[in-house]
């Protein structure tokens, strides 16, 4: 780092400029050369690894929302067997915050400027929250993007704030309810073994 800013003050001194007005600007060109080398050496940026967590918080999000959309619509098909309908209320005994959540991360622009849903947003009116991330028991605290441990959370459109757990856990009720799903149905053909190899 010392040689960077050294060559970098070299450099300024050999354009005729003063290195203590210069000082900011030698600073962040050291600073950008050094990130640069880091970077072609293979480093992630910090940013870029903490966001990880969200991302794939996310995905599991929307994941999870797309599974239960597809079960509402399979639901009300003719010749499906009743126990489809039940399944799919399981999802939103299980995850009752899943969709005010997505619908969260989804419409950022209108929640982060304090709106709820629908063509005409209202001002949200922020409800208390208490757990171990956040304290706010009179509310007006405006939750996005959170993770609370395991579990990704938000200020939904009415105000409340919602988690979905994103952990081993939710994958095995979700397991759970699609071999529910796929055993309700009879087949027909050869038998399987899937996924592949």
């Amino acid at each position: 780092m010392k040689s960077l800013c050294n060559k970098a003050e070299q450099e300024y001194i050999k354009q005729g400029k003063n290195y203590w007005e210069s000082y900011e600007e030698i600073s962040l060109q050291t600073d950008i050369i050094l990130k640069r080398e880091k970077w072609q050496q293979g480093a992630i940026p910090r940013e870029f690894e903490h966001n990880l967590a969200f991302l794939y918080a996310r995905a599991f999000l929307y994941a999870l929302d797309a599974f239960d959309k597809f079960l509402g619509v399979l639901s009300r098909e003719e010749n499906v067997p009743e126990v489809i309908s039940e399944l799919h209320k399981k999802i939103s005994d299980i995850f009752p915050d899943i969709r005010g959540v997505r619908n969260t991360a989804q419409h950022l622009e209108d929640r982060s400027r304090g709106l709820g849903a629908g063509k005409n947003p209202k001002p949200l009116d922020l409800k208390p929250i208490d757990n171990s991330f956040i304290s706010a028991p009179n509310g007006g605290a405006l939750v996005l993007n959170s993770l609370n441990g395991s579990k990704y959370g938000s200020t939904m459109a009415d105000g409340h704030y919602g988690e979905v757990d994103v952990c081993p856990e939710s994958m095995s009720h979700l397991q759970e309810i699609l071999n529910n799903i796929l055993g309700s149905f009879k087949w027909r053909g050869p038998k399987q073994h899937k996924p592949s190899v």
